[in-house]
């Protein structure tokens, strides 16, 4: 799915919280939202998907304006996502019941999503007995499963261990494939750089700076991402100095 954006704008309590001239999102790409807290990351995720409106401007989802056929092609996971009362498999293919899929293709599903993470023992545990790591994976196998067209993700590895994440990376780079595309909130500027096509860097509401992924993170114009970037290289190399 390709989603283009023209001249939008969101506010809060009258106050402008996002403007953004023009911003497009190309189909079979994981593209990163990256920024400061408060620079909107995860406002223009969720008026992208449609969870909430813009105040004016023109959202295009292969030039057409957002619809049932839309919200059938889109998947989103929030930073808290809600898990409901029941087992953690029944939650995982709850979006395909929903969808009216049949048990043998659920069943096909399952066996190809399940074993991203290493959760069998968990399958038929409730998920209010899980850990915030256990309840993130779910989540993410939840929304992976339906394998739509475009796929929103909100911190999705903000509560699990190293291992996990980097499974759940290689999940997320499986789920941009052909024409498929991910948008991915994340603070972490090593997970754009292993799971990231493109960036887009937000400043206060509006994009400072965008493009493929090599470009924006190795050789940044805009002055703060510039700062950013060379405070995380002197501490990266301060660490490397601990640990001598």
């Amino acid at each position: 799915m390709n989603i283009k954006l023209i001249d939008v704008c969101k506010e809060y309590n009258g106050k402008e919280v996002l403007n953004i001239d023009e911003l497009n999102f190309k189909e079979g790409y994981v593209y990163a939202l990256l920024g400061l807290n408060g620079s909107e990351k995860t406002t223009l995720l969720q008026c992208v998907s449609g969870l909430e409106d813009f105040i004016r401007g023109t959202v295009l989802y292969d030039n057409k304006a957002f619809g049932e056929f839309v919200k059938s092609d889109i998947s989103v996971m929030l930073q808290s996502p809600y898990l409901f009362n029941s087992s953690v498999i029944d939650n995982i293919i709850m979006g395909l019941k929903f969808r009216k899929f049949d048990k043998e293709a659920i069943e096909e599903r399952i066996s190809l999503y399940v074993n991203c993470f290493e959760i069998d023992d968990l399958l038929n545990k409730n998920t209010r007995e899980l850990s915030g790591g256990e309840q993130a994976k779910v989540s993410l196998l939840r929304t992976a499963i339906l394998e739509t067209k475009m796929t929103f993700l909100d911190e999705p590895t903000a509560s699990m261990d190293i291992e996990s994440t980097l499974r759940a990376e290689k999940l997320i780079k499986a789920m941009a494939k052909g024409k498929r595309s991910v948008i991915l909130v994340t603070h972490d500027f090593l997970q754009a750089e292993r799971v990231a096509d493109f960036v887009i860097f937000l400043d206060k509401g509006r994009i400072i700076e965008q493009g493929e992924k090599n470009k924006v993170l190795k050789f940044p114009e805009h002055k703060l991402l510039r700062q950013i970037l060379k405070r995380g290289d002197e501490h990266d190399k301060n660490s490397n100095i601990d640990h001598e």
